[in-house]
């Protein structure tokens, strides 16, 4: 038996997505750090941009021991430290939030699919740390009083059981059944993240030179609106509070901190991770209208995606991840 085994396509996956995810994170939080003013938000930024330096460290020794190329990622050269401050440090709040909210459930699957004793213990060390980096940002936003919860309801004062498949039923019918809580914790979650995913597609494209990039930026925020509206309106409709238009403001710079690379880069992982949160919402929505309605968001912002990661490829930015050998070519091949 081998004791010590090639990494798995999972593994081999799992580090090289974390190795490009991080080097984005560092280049995003060094202009954040440049900028910010509050020295309690910017104490956070930089323990979520030492977190990411320790991590590629971790990264490229299991890319060393294993003969691998180490990818090229995102550099110093993507990011412009010295442009003027584009964002509010609430902003700066609100991102960390949800990208490390994100980091506890990707690290978390992503432990489900490793083997290898050295990856498991990466991956649960980095599982550890999001939990770290989003327990210290909602406890600063908490004392700041710019914590967004999830909205409230009553509680049960008794077990039920369904007793019918009407409360399946969302189309065509003026009887639906009140949300369950699990349902309200989605369509609440997916509209404060397309909130942040619009400002931030809205500062981009106040700053980008390139045409190209501002269209599509534009597009960007117009579908983050369009996601709100749609999300928003089953929660109104049962007159139950929605999460409120963060007090993110953008400030009048028109110059980029970001190369047009990390923009898209950036528009790929937003576009993942919110591809990845409709689908928990769907698998967790009982009721035919939700169910509809995020099958819908999905094809929807799959098609965005696809225009972002064309765009990565015309300008020969989008590095290839690891593949299996196409055996059908080596074949052909005399």
């Amino acid at each position: 038996m081998k004791h010590n085994p090639d990494l798995t396509s999972s593994e081999l996956s799992a580090i090289w997505s974390s190795y490009m995810g991080d080097s984005l994170n560092i280049c995003v939080m060094k202009h954040f750090s440049a900028t910010v003013i509050d020295p309690e938000v910017k104490e956070i930024i930089h323990f979520s941009k030492e977190l990411s330096e320790g991590h590629l460290n971790s990264l490229k020794s299991i890319f060393e021991r294993e003969n691998l190329p180490i990818p090229q990622g995102y550099t110093d050269s993507d990011v412009n430290e010295k442009a003027p401050k584009l964002f509010s440090d609430i902003f700066y709040l609100r991102f960390l939030q949800m990208m490390a909210g994100y980091g506890c459930l990707l690290n978390g699957n992503v432990l489900g699919t490793t083997y290898r004793e050295d990856i498991r213990n990466y991956y649960t060390a980095s599982m550890n740390e999001s939990g770290e980096l989003y327990n210290r940002v909602v406890k600063l936003m908490k004392t700041k009083g710019i914590l967004i919860r999830s909205p409230y309801i009553a509680y049960p004062n008794e077990i039920e059981f369904v007793e019918d498949t009407s409360f399946l039923a969302g189309h065509l019918t003026f009887k639906k059944r009140p949300l369950f809580a699990i349902e309200i914790t989605h369509l609440a979650k997916n509209i404060s993240m397309n909130y942040v995913g619009r400002t931030l597609a809205d500062g981009i494209a106040q700053v980008t030179n390139s045409k190209e990039i501002k269209k599509h930026m534009q597009t960007g925020y117009d579908l983050a609106s369009e996601i709100i509206n749609t999300l928003e309106k089953p929660l109104k409709e049962e007159h139950i509070s929605t999460p409120t238009s963060p007090d993110s403001a953008i400030t009048n710079s028109r110059e980029s901190p970001f190369s047009d690379k990390l923009v898209i880069g950036i528009n790929s992982t937003l576009t993942v991770v919110s591809i990845g949160s409709f689908g928990l919402a769907l698998g967790a929505s009982l009721r035919s209208d939700l169910v509809t309605e995020y099958a819908q968001l999905i094809i929807k912002a799959g098609k965005f995606g696809v225009a972002t990661e064309t765009i990565a490829i015309k300008n020969k930015w989008m590095e290839k991840p690891p593949q299996t050998i196409d055996r059908k070519k080596l074949q052909n091949k005399k």
